[in-house]
């Protein structure tokens, strides 16, 4: 067993954990859209709301960081 086939498990687990995070996300999103209030009592939609007004209340640092993320998440 090498390091490489090591990072590339790692990689896949986290992957895995990401694409099921994105997943319960969706699905959060969806049921207060259809339902009008959160899945499980969590309100999504507000908190990535409040996540991007953070972002933007940092002036151009914060959409810069905000659009570097942003990036990140694409890429992956």
């Amino acid at each position: 067993m090498n390091i490489k086939s090591i990072f590339g498990s790692i990689g896949e687990v986290l992957s895995g954990i990401g694409g099921v995070l994105v997943s319960l996300v969706s699905v959060s999103i969806l049921s207060t859209v259809i339902f009008g209030s959160g899945w499980l009592g969590i309100d999504v939609i507000t908190n990535i709301s409040a996540i991007v007004n953070s972002f933007l209340g940092g002036g151009v640092t914060g959409l810069l960081v905000l659009i570097i993320l942003l990036s990140l998440w694409d890429n992956k």
